[in-house]
């Protein structure tokens, strides 16, 4: 392979691997949307990045235990509950960054994303990321 061919496989090849990166967890990253809906008291789906400030003991719902900690995000504290009948438990620690795309309620107890799993029913799919590994 000359220089030139080999340049252009390298160009292919990064921008496959940023699409494939950007793509990872269904969405882009939009806190603002996030804030915006929280403003407005909007149920929506987002994607956010926020620092795991809070580990809190799991929940039992009619849906099965659920795995509970609080992030940060541009200033607000949310609440995740990640369903563990349905999804892994996500091994996240105080002070990792993790990349959350789900259900945001506006609750009245606080900001809570939820749906962090796979597709059910007709339900829109969301995931957790942490080091890299998406959990749904």
């Amino acid at each position: 392979m000359g220089r030139k061919p080999l340049l252009s496989y390298v160009r292919q090849t990064c921008a496959a691997l940023l699409v494939a990166a950007a793509c990872s967890c269904g969405s882009a990253v939009d806190d603002g949307a996030l804030l915006a809906d929280y403003r407005s008291g909007t149920a929506a789906e987002v994607t956010v990045q926020g620092s795991v400030i809070e580990l809190l003991p799991d929940t039992r719902g009619t849906d099965g235990p659920h795995e509970n900690f609080d992030i940060v995000v541009s200033g607000l504290v949310v609440r995740i509950v990640h369903n563990l009948s349905l999804a892994p438990r996500v091994p996240v620690t105080v002070g990792a960054t993790v990349v959350v795309h789900g259900q945001f309620e506006p609750d009245p107890s606080g900001p809570v994303i939820h749906y962090t799993h796979h597709a059910t029913g007709s339900h829109e799919g969301g995931s957790i990321e942490l080091g890299g590994r998406t959990y749904q």
